[in-house]
């Protein structure tokens, strides 16, 4: 495998197989080029428009969920400390 992805290949042989990475892109028309941009600028447009809407449509938590969360890490950060002291082996 290693002798495959070596670069030290002679000139006067055949091309052999190459990974995709190193392997040269192929030419595309000035036209081509055009249309394949386009296409990425149509969909990193799309792309914002759909974050944008994703955090638009978030609302602020609940005062009553905010207080439970709350509630259950100090309990779980307390349970925590029991469990690390030896107080509870007694």
């Amino acid at each position: 495998m290693t002798a495959v992805l070596d670069d030290d290949q002679d000139p006067k042989e055949p091309v052999r197989w190459q990974p995709v990475w190193k392997r040269p892109r192929p030419l595309k028309s000035e036209a081509a080029k055009t249309v394949g941009l386009r296409r990425q600028r149509l969909r990193l447009r799309d792309a914002g428009r759909r974050s944008l809407a994703a955090s638009q449509s978030r609302r602020p938590r609940s005062r009553q969920s905010r207080i439970g969360n709350a509630a259950a890490r100090r309990d779980a950060r307390a349970l925590s400390r029991v469990r690390r002291s030896y107080g509870w082996l007694k």
